[in-house]
């Protein structure tokens, strides 16, 4: 959902411009003076500031001057907001960096055509700005265009190998969700049918951020696919893809992943653990919670890695929860972090939820616990429930 953040003294026009572009599935937040809207737009990171240009103590045209100076602003599409007559105002607005102009009386079609324009033509920007911020000078405009070219054509990648739907299996729930941090993601999660009777589950996290991790994901993930249907063990699996990994020494990168088989029909569990976070079992009869702590090293950190197949043997009313560490160390503006503790009170709590609505209920959690913060790293979840037993008609 797209962030807008509406500026303007007139509080009728916030209230009408804020119904309307929210009834068309905007994120709006509101903005009665130049200071206040500095403010917001420093703290949420808009998709879009609508700025009036005639306002008391600080106009429209000095926020603009401050947004772009401001590195961590400047690419943040402004559409300016004017009266009829003004039309030194609009060419005035738009040499100060102005991306478009409306003028009052709104016209709530040419309204919602505008702000989808814009966004549509600036989107990229904002995915630029953490490395525009690393690259200094060096960044330049052709740079940019040429990144959002291959951001996007990643992004599409990604979310063609992301599963399209949750495996549907009778007396079995399993869902996952992955919320990006930046335009790319460097975790990922998949379920890979396997035969029948047997699916193979894995969650990832790739070391870094942006592009790098990205590409490293995809190629991981790919890998991942092809020797699961090769590896009837899940410790051979992550062997294959460490070895994977581990042939470029340059490439300084590494990956941690669960990698496990569920047998659908005797509802057994194998996994192998590379160095991730250990998943969370939860029984909701036994008010029972158990940590999957047996792992193994990281992938891509050395030629030869030591890894141990672990079985569990799945009992009515269990829950399994996966999760990378973008989730547990989450930090909100006191700088505490979301921790494990917090996520199992929520899983403990949530036991009676599907487990698409755990995910959900999870993410939710991190969102009040973080606030407006973005976060810093991606949250990836994925939730296996069994059911209570089901008894068959002999």
């Amino acid at each position: 959902m797209d962030k807008i953040i509406v500026v303007d003294d007139e509080l009728d026009i916030l209230d009408f411009v804020q119904l309307s572009l929210e009834a068309d599935g905007f994120e709006v937040i509101t903005a009665s003076s130049g200071k206040e809207a500095l403010a917001k737009i420093k703290q949420e990171s808009p998709d879009l500031i609508l700025l009036d240009l005639m306002m008391p103590q600080m106009d429209g045209y000095e926020v603009m001057k401050m947004l772009k100076a401001d590195k961590q602003t400047r690419n943040i599409p402004v559409i300016m907001l004017t009266a009829l007559a003004q039309a030194d105002d609009k060419v005035k607005g738009l040499r100060t960096g102005a991306d478009d102009y409306i003028t009052k009386p709104f016209d709530l079609r040419e309204l919602t055509l505008r702000v989808n324009a814009v966004l549509k033509r600036t989107r990229k920007a904002k995915y630029i700005n953490p490395l525009m911020k690393a690259m200094g000078d060096s960044f330049t405009e052709k740079g940019v265009e040429q990144l959002g070219y291959h951001l996007e054509t990643a992004t599409k990648i990604q979310q063609q190998l992301l599963p399209k739907e949750s495996p549907q299996y009778e007396n079995i729930e399993i869902a996952g969700d992955l919320k990006i941090s930046m335009m790319v993601a460097g975790d990922f999660y998949d379920f890979i049918p396997l035969d029948d009777d047997h699916i193979g589950i894995a969650i990832a996290d790739i070391s870094g951020k942006g592009v790098p991790a990205a590409m490293l994901m995809v190629m991981v993930q790919t890998i991942l696919r092809l020797v699961c249907r090769e590896e009837t063990s899940p410790t051979n699996v992550l062997k294959r893809v460490n070895d994977f990994l581990a042939m470029d020494t340059e490439l300084e990168m590494f990956s941690t992943m669960v990698y496990g088989v569920l047998d659908t029909k005797s509802l057994t569990f194998t996994y192998s653990n590379g160095g991730h976070c250990p998943p969370i079992r939860v029984n909701s009869q036994k008010d029972v919670v158990d940590f999957l702590e047996k792992g193994g090293m990281l992938l891509g950190i050395f030629d030869y890695a030591e890894f141990e197949d672990e079985t569990l043997s799945l009992q009515a009313n269990d829950t399994l929860v996966f999760y990378t560490d973008g989730v547990t160390e989450a930090e909100n503006s006191s700088e505490e972090v979301y921790g494990t503790q917090r996520l199992v009170d929520v899983i403990v709590k949530n036991l009676d939820l599907s487990a698409e609505k755990l995910c959900r209920k999870i993410e939710e959690d991190l969102i009040e616990f973080t606030s407006t913060l973005p976060h810093s790293d991606d949250l990836t979840i994925v939730v296996i429930k069994i059911g209570a037993p089901v008894t068959l008609l002999q």
